[in-house]
């Protein structure tokens, strides 16, 4: 984790009135945004600092992202965003870091629009998400074709992320349906041998937002 902060960006409220002006920044370690509208983002910074960013993020405000590479992001959540507060202690330090974790509501209804978002583009990951959300008779085993129908037919939309690869799936529930009865007419995807129950991958935060490659090395 050494000289994390040079990895992380900097996010920035700044608005101008008549009779105010506020600068506020913080630092931001993550965000997913497609070509519409932000739907995730973290930040670190003080109690004024996350305060600030959560109130100008409640009432739709545009934020800039200052990334380490000298690029800039324009990030909305749009509305009825959710917030998640936590705080960090850090030894020597008398108060903790404080970290503001938002969510668009498109992410936290996730699929409920017609699309499954996901943070981690990883093809195991993609299939037991959609085939969850969908509803759907379906394996493990078959999510390196699935995940490739989908890919071919333009389903996955790769979106833009910092220190994440975030990608959205659009795809209706009795189209993947036809495509699996097709696939296992044809041969192509195979029943298991034995009858029972199905048992997916178990995934926990450090699987749905893996850490940066410099980070998970030093981890």
């Amino acid at each position: 984790m050494d000289n994390a902060h040079l990895r992380m960006g900097i996010v920035e409220y700044n608005v101008t009135t008549k009779s105010y002006s506020t600068r506020v920044q913080a630092f931001c370690d993550r965000f997913a945004m497609d070509a519409a509208q932000t739907h995730m983002l973290s930040i670190f910074g003080n109690d004024a600092e996350i305060a600030a960013i959560s109130a100008a993020i409640s009432t739709g405000a545009q934020l800039t992202a200052m990334l380490p590479d000298g690029t800039t992001k324009h990030l909305s959540l749009g509305d009825d965003v959710t917030n998640y507060r936590g705080h960090i202690q850090i030894a020597d330090r008398k108060r903790p870091i404080r970290h503001l974790l938002s969510f668009s509501k498109a992410l936290t209804q996730n699929g409920m629009d017609g699309k499954v978002y996901l943070l981690y583009n990883d093809p195991a990951l993609i299939w037991a998400t959609v085939i969850s959300f969908l509803g759907l008779p379906a394996t493990p085993e078959w999510a390196d074709a699935g995940v490739q129908m989908l890919s071919q037919t333009g389903k996955i939309e790769q979106m833009t992320g910092f220190n994440c690869t975030p990608v959205a799936v659009k795809v209706a529930r009795e189209e993947l349906l036809a495509w699996i009865g097709e696939q296992v007419r044809a041969g192509a995807l195979e029943f298991p041998a034995k009858s029972g129950p199905i048992f997916w991958p178990r995934y926990d935060v450090q699987h749905l937002v893996p850490l940066p490659e410099e980070d998970a090395a030093a981890a």
